[in-house]
């Protein structure tokens, strides 16, 4: 009888889907500094040889208007172009917005080290939806990994394919004398 108790108890265990760690609404200023892409998800239509393009890492930084900006140097064949996205804060908390009204949520995970950017919207008349895994470092946190999965597996559990791009530094911009 007790094994029969035993067996019922831990495949009710299995049923329990496994709780993710309270993330925190992002704001401006704990964004601010260098962060690293660890992982991506999304449907976009990225081709998939792409998928494995080194990804330098990016800043989040105040502009010229104080208002919060994504800022990424890639190398092009022209040179190191340097990206800018400037980011509005919505009146939800962790949301922020670009200036063509997409609602990019960016929350952290406990800790404060990593945290996940998710964009869910309309472009050319489809629905897409974009997700990652930043860290402050390159250094390898063994939770953070398992609780972005379980994000992404919330958001798109059919196509759920994980990137771990690799990471390149970013490249030095031309300064005009």
């Amino acid at each position: 009888m007790q094994l029969l108790t035993l067996t019922a108890g831990l495949g009710l265990l299995s049923l329990v889907p496994a709780m993710m760690p309270p993330l925190s609404p992002a704001t401006t200023e704990k964004l601010l500094g260098k962060w690293h892409i660890k992982r991506w998800a999304g449907d976009m239509p990225i081709p998939e040889w792409r998928w494995k393009d080194p990804l330098p890492p990016f800043t989040f930084e105040r502009n010229g208007l104080d208002e919060l900006e994504f800022r990424m140097n890639l190398t092009k064949p022209i040179g190191c172009i340097q990206y800018k996205l400037p980011l509005y804060e919505g009146e939800d908390p962790g949301t922020f917005l670009t200036w063509w009204r997409h609602v990019i949520y960016i929350h952290f995970l406990p800790g404060k080290s990593f945290a996940i950017a998710y964009f869910r919207g309309k472009m050319n008349y489809q629905y897409y939806q974009m997700m990652m895994l930043m860290g402050r470092t390159l250094k390898a946190d063994p939770d953070a990994p398992r609780i972005f999965k379980e994000f992404v597996m919330s958001k798109m559990p059919q196509t759920g394919k994980i990137i771990i791009p690799p990471h390149v530094e970013a490249c030095e911009l031309v300064q005009d004398s």
